[in-house]
Protein backbone atom coordinates (compact mmCIF):
# COMPACT_ATOMS: atom_id res chain seq x y z
CA UNK A 1 0.00 0.00 0.00
CA UNK A 2 1.23 3.49 0.51
CA UNK A 3 4.50 3.72 2.91
CA UNK A 4 7.32 5.84 2.40
CA UNK A 5 10.09 3.25 2.09
CA UNK A 6 12.79 5.91 3.67
CA UNK A 7 15.75 7.28 2.35
CA UNK A 8 18.87 4.73 2.00
CA UNK A 9 18.48 3.13 -1.72
CA UNK A 10 20.80 0.12 -1.87
CA UNK A 11 20.91 0.68 -5.62
CA UNK A 12 18.89 1.47 -8.35
CA UNK A 13 18.84 0.81 -11.91
CA UNK A 14 16.61 3.13 -14.55
CA UNK A 15 15.95 1.71 -17.95
CA UNK A 16 18.32 -0.92 -16.80
CA UNK A 17 21.34 1.17 -16.18
CA UNK A 18 23.20 2.09 -12.76
CA UNK A 19 21.76 5.34 -12.11
CA UNK A 20 20.20 7.35 -9.59
CA UNK A 21 18.52 10.95 -11.43
CA UNK A 22 15.26 10.98 -13.57
CA UNK A 23 14.71 13.43 -16.02
CA UNK A 24 12.83 16.58 -15.53
CA UNK A 25 11.08 15.74 -18.02
CA UNK A 26 9.65 12.49 -17.10
CA UNK A 27 6.05 12.55 -16.98
CA UNK A 28 6.06 9.96 -14.12
CA UNK A 29 7.87 13.09 -12.43
CA UNK A 30 5.43 15.94 -14.18
CA UNK A 31 2.13 14.51 -13.89
CA UNK A 32 1.97 11.14 -11.61
CA UNK A 33 1.46 9.16 -14.99
CA UNK A 34 2.65 6.02 -14.05
CA UNK A 35 2.71 2.77 -12.23
CA UNK A 36 4.68 0.49 -9.14
CA UNK A 37 4.96 -2.44 -7.24
CA UNK A 38 6.92 -3.13 -3.97
CA UNK A 39 8.53 -6.79 -4.02
CA UNK A 40 9.59 -8.27 -1.08
CA UNK A 41 12.99 -10.04 -1.74
CA UNK A 42 14.40 -12.65 0.59
CA UNK A 43 17.83 -14.20 -0.68
CA UNK A 44 16.98 -13.12 -4.14
CA UNK A 45 13.77 -14.56 -4.53
CA UNK A 46 10.19 -12.23 -4.78
CA UNK A 47 7.53 -13.43 -2.40
CA UNK A 48 4.24 -13.97 -4.81
CA UNK A 49 5.76 -12.54 -7.76
CA UNK A 50 3.48 -13.36 -10.53
CA UNK A 51 0.91 -11.74 -8.49
CA UNK A 52 2.85 -8.47 -8.72
CA UNK A 53 3.29 -9.05 -12.47
CA UNK A 54 0.06 -9.48 -12.91
CA UNK A 55 -1.32 -6.31 -11.01
CA UNK A 56 1.66 -4.42 -13.16
CA UNK A 57 0.15 -5.51 -16.19
CA UNK A 58 -3.46 -4.74 -14.78
CA UNK A 59 -2.47 -1.26 -14.38
CA UNK A 60 -0.23 -1.26 -17.28
CA UNK A 61 -3.65 -2.02 -19.46
CA UNK A 62 -5.60 0.72 -18.04
CA UNK A 63 -3.20 3.25 -18.51
CA UNK A 64 -1.83 2.42 -21.74
CA UNK A 65 1.52 1.35 -20.72
CA UNK A 66 3.62 -1.36 -22.02
CA UNK A 67 5.01 -3.34 -19.33
CA UNK A 68 8.30 -5.22 -20.18
CA UNK A 69 8.62 -8.53 -20.16
CA UNK A 70 8.91 -10.51 -16.04
CA UNK A 71 12.36 -11.59 -17.13
CA UNK A 72 13.74 -7.91 -17.21
CA UNK A 73 12.17 -6.98 -14.26
CA UNK A 74 13.10 -10.15 -12.60
CA UNK A 75 16.66 -9.80 -13.38
CA UNK A 76 17.13 -6.34 -12.34
CA UNK A 77 15.30 -6.79 -9.24
CA UNK A 78 17.43 -9.45 -8.59
CA UNK A 79 20.51 -7.05 -9.35
CA UNK A 80 19.38 -4.49 -7.46
CA UNK A 81 18.65 -6.63 -4.20
CA UNK A 82 21.70 -8.61 -4.67
CA UNK A 83 23.58 -8.87 -1.44
CA UNK A 84 21.13 -8.36 0.83
CA UNK A 85 19.36 -11.47 2.63
CA UNK A 86 15.84 -9.07 2.50
CA UNK A 87 15.56 -6.13 0.59
CA UNK A 88 12.09 -4.41 -0.35
CA UNK A 89 12.01 -3.64 -4.74
CA UNK A 90 10.29 -0.91 -6.25
CA UNK A 91 9.49 -0.75 -9.48
CA UNK A 92 8.32 1.80 -11.16
CA UNK A 93 7.05 2.37 -14.68
CA UNK A 94 6.41 5.37 -16.43
CA UNK A 95 5.14 7.46 -19.33
CA UNK A 96 8.56 8.88 -19.87
CA UNK A 97 9.69 12.08 -21.26
CA UNK A 98 7.48 14.20 -23.86
CA UNK A 99 10.47 15.24 -25.40
CA UNK A 100 12.97 12.50 -25.48
CA UNK A 101 13.15 8.40 -26.59
CA UNK A 102 10.70 8.45 -28.99
CA UNK A 103 9.15 5.24 -30.39
CA UNK A 104 9.11 5.20 -34.50
CA UNK A 105 5.42 6.77 -34.13
CA UNK A 106 6.41 9.96 -32.20
CA UNK A 107 4.94 8.53 -28.84
CA UNK A 108 7.36 8.97 -25.40
CA UNK A 109 9.23 6.02 -24.71
CA UNK A 110 8.52 4.48 -21.32
CA UNK A 111 11.05 4.93 -18.27
CA UNK A 112 11.68 2.03 -15.99
CA UNK A 113 12.81 2.43 -12.50
CA UNK A 114 14.11 -0.93 -10.00
CA UNK A 115 15.62 0.04 -6.74
CA UNK A 116 15.93 -1.21 -3.42
CA UNK A 117 15.86 -0.62 -0.20
CA UNK A 118 16.28 -1.71 3.33
CA UNK A 119 13.54 -4.46 5.07
CA UNK A 120 12.00 -2.00 7.47
CA UNK A 121 12.48 -2.52 11.15
CA UNK A 122 9.78 -4.97 12.47
CA UNK A 123 8.08 -4.91 15.97
CA UNK A 124 8.08 -9.13 16.66
CA UNK A 125 5.18 -8.71 19.07
CA UNK A 126 2.72 -7.23 16.54
CA UNK A 127 1.15 -9.82 15.37
CA UNK A 128 0.32 -11.68 18.02
CA UNK A 129 -1.40 -8.40 20.12
CA UNK A 130 -2.50 -6.63 17.26
CA UNK A 131 -2.91 -2.29 16.39
CA UNK A 132 -5.45 0.14 17.23
CA UNK A 133 -7.02 1.92 14.22
CA UNK A 134 -8.98 5.30 13.79
CA UNK A 135 -10.53 7.00 10.99
CA UNK A 136 -8.61 10.18 9.15
CA UNK A 137 -10.22 13.09 8.44
CA UNK A 138 -9.13 13.10 5.08
CA UNK A 139 -11.69 11.24 2.63
CA UNK A 140 -10.84 8.86 -0.71
CA UNK A 141 -11.61 11.00 -4.11
CA UNK A 142 -14.37 8.04 -6.43
CA UNK A 143 -12.39 6.95 -9.94
CA UNK A 144 -13.43 3.98 -11.26
CA UNK A 145 -11.08 4.57 -14.42
CA UNK A 146 -8.10 4.41 -11.43
CA UNK A 147 -10.15 2.08 -8.96
CA UNK A 148 -7.21 -0.79 -7.67
CA UNK A 149 -4.59 -0.11 -9.49
CA UNK A 150 -0.81 0.94 -8.08
CA UNK A 151 -0.65 4.28 -9.72
CA UNK A 152 1.37 7.18 -9.05
CA UNK A 153 -1.21 10.06 -8.17
CA UNK A 154 -1.24 9.13 -4.57
CA UNK A 155 -1.61 12.51 -2.51
CA UNK A 156 -4.59 11.82 -0.95
CA UNK A 157 -3.03 8.96 0.50
CA UNK A 158 -0.32 11.32 1.67
CA UNK A 159 -2.27 13.83 3.14
CA UNK A 160 -4.45 11.02 5.14
CA UNK A 161 -0.74 9.97 6.26
CA UNK A 162 0.53 13.19 7.51
CA UNK A 163 -2.37 14.19 9.31
CA UNK A 164 -2.50 10.52 11.39
CA UNK A 165 1.04 11.06 11.93
CA UNK A 166 -0.34 13.12 15.13
CA UNK A 167 -1.57 9.63 16.41
CA UNK A 168 1.34 7.77 17.44
CA UNK A 169 1.32 3.38 16.92
CA UNK A 170 -2.57 4.17 15.47
CA UNK A 171 -3.39 3.05 12.41
CA UNK A 172 -4.82 5.18 10.01
CA UNK A 173 -8.61 3.97 8.23
CA UNK A 174 -9.96 5.68 4.79
CA UNK A 175 -13.04 6.29 3.78
CA UNK A 176 -13.60 7.50 0.39
CA UNK A 177 -16.53 10.51 0.01
CA UNK A 178 -19.37 8.05 -0.21
CA UNK A 179 -18.58 6.98 3.04
CA UNK A 180 -17.53 3.28 2.74
CA UNK A 181 -14.51 1.59 4.29
CA UNK A 182 -12.18 0.99 1.92
CA UNK A 183 -8.82 0.01 3.40
CA UNK A 184 -6.18 1.52 5.98
CA UNK A 185 -3.43 3.64 5.07
CA UNK A 186 -0.46 0.73 4.50
CA UNK A 187 -3.13 -2.24 4.13
CA UNK A 188 -6.54 -4.11 3.14
CA UNK A 189 -8.82 -4.51 5.72
CA UNK A 190 -10.88 -7.19 6.35
CA UNK A 191 -14.18 -8.11 8.88
CA UNK A 192 -14.74 -11.42 9.86
CA UNK A 193 -18.13 -12.22 10.48
CA UNK A 194 -18.65 -15.63 12.57
CA UNK A 195 -16.14 -17.65 9.83
CA UNK A 196 -16.82 -15.22 6.82
CA UNK A 197 -14.48 -12.71 5.78
CA UNK A 198 -15.66 -9.13 4.17
CA UNK A 199 -13.09 -7.21 2.80
CA UNK A 200 -14.13 -3.79 0.62
CA UNK A 201 -14.24 -3.57 -3.24
CA UNK A 202 -12.11 -1.69 -5.18
CA UNK A 203 -13.61 -0.74 -8.03
CA UNK A 204 -13.80 2.89 -7.42
CA UNK A 205 -10.54 3.47 -5.42
CA UNK A 206 -8.13 1.63 -3.49
CA UNK A 207 -5.26 -0.42 -3.68
CA UNK A 208 -5.58 -4.38 -4.49
CA UNK A 209 -2.86 -5.61 -2.34
CA UNK A 210 -1.06 -8.98 -3.71
CA UNK A 211 -1.94 -10.58 0.41
CA UNK A 212 -5.63 -9.69 0.00
CA UNK A 213 -5.65 -11.10 -3.81
CA UNK A 214 -4.08 -14.14 -2.18
CA UNK A 215 -6.25 -13.99 0.79
CA UNK A 216 -9.65 -13.67 -1.59
CA UNK A 217 -8.52 -16.45 -3.49
CA UNK A 218 -7.27 -19.26 -1.40
CA UNK A 219 -10.16 -18.60 1.06
CA UNK A 220 -12.49 -18.06 -2.09
CA UNK A 221 -15.92 -19.45 -0.68
CA UNK A 222 -15.99 -17.89 2.90
CA UNK A 223 -14.85 -14.53 1.39
CA UNK A 224 -17.04 -11.76 0.16
CA UNK A 225 -16.52 -8.47 -1.50
CA UNK A 226 -18.81 -5.66 -0.51
CA UNK A 227 -19.28 -1.96 -0.05
CA UNK A 228 -18.60 -1.44 3.46
CA UNK A 229 -19.69 1.04 5.57
CA UNK A 230 -18.83 1.92 9.00
CA UNK A 231 -21.54 0.77 11.07
CA UNK A 232 -21.00 -2.80 9.56
CA UNK A 233 -17.78 -2.96 12.00
CA UNK A 234 -20.26 -3.16 14.94
CA UNK A 235 -21.51 -6.45 13.84
CA UNK A 236 -17.51 -7.77 13.37
CA UNK A 237 -16.38 -10.48 15.78
CA UNK A 238 -12.99 -9.57 14.21
CA UNK A 239 -11.14 -7.32 12.62
CA UNK A 240 -6.96 -7.87 10.91
CA UNK A 241 -4.94 -5.92 8.12
CA UNK A 242 -3.47 -7.34 5.39
CA UNK A 243 0.03 -5.97 4.46
CA UNK A 244 2.99 -7.82 2.11
CA UNK A 245 5.54 -6.97 4.82
CA UNK A 246 3.41 -7.05 7.88
CA UNK A 247 1.61 -10.14 7.42
CA UNK A 248 -1.96 -10.16 8.99
CA UNK A 249 -2.08 -7.80 11.57
CA UNK A 250 -5.16 -7.87 13.94
CA UNK A 251 -7.13 -4.90 15.22
CA UNK A 252 -8.35 -4.81 18.86
CA UNK A 253 -9.99 -1.58 18.40
CA UNK A 254 -11.50 1.05 16.33
CA UNK A 255 -11.84 4.02 18.14
CA UNK A 256 -14.90 3.34 20.67
CA UNK A 257 -14.94 -0.36 19.06
CA UNK A 258 -13.58 -2.88 20.29
CA UNK A 259 -12.72 -6.31 19.27
CA UNK A 260 -11.07 -10.02 20.02
CA UNK A 261 -8.04 -11.51 18.45
CA UNK A 262 -9.98 -14.32 17.35
CA UNK A 263 -9.60 -18.00 15.83
CA UNK A 264 -10.04 -16.89 11.90
CA UNK A 265 -7.36 -14.25 12.66
CA UNK A 266 -5.19 -17.05 14.01
CA UNK A 267 -6.26 -19.17 10.92
CA UNK A 268 -5.00 -16.57 8.62
CA UNK A 269 -1.94 -15.80 10.48
CA UNK A 270 -0.88 -19.81 10.37
CA UNK A 271 -1.91 -20.18 6.65
CA UNK A 272 0.41 -17.26 5.62
CA UNK A 273 3.12 -18.48 7.81
CA UNK A 274 2.96 -21.92 5.96
CA UNK A 275 2.99 -20.15 2.30
CA UNK A 276 6.07 -17.87 3.28
CA UNK A 277 7.83 -20.69 4.20
CA UNK A 278 7.10 -22.27 0.83
CA UNK A 279 8.07 -18.90 -1.06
Amino acid sequence: MIESPGSEILDCLVDGEWSGYLSVADRGFMLGEGIWERVAMVHGRPWWWQDHIDRLNRGGDRLALRVPHQSILLREAQTVAAGHARALVYIFLTRGGALERQHGDGRPGETRIVMAFPWPPSDPQLNRRGVAARFCSLKLGVQPALGGINHLNRLEWVLAARENAAYEQVEGLLKDTNGHLISALASNIFLVMGRQLLTPRMDRNGIRGVLRGRIIREFKSRTELRRISPDMLEEADEVFLSDLVRGIVPVRSIEELSFEIGPVTRELQSWLSNRQEQL
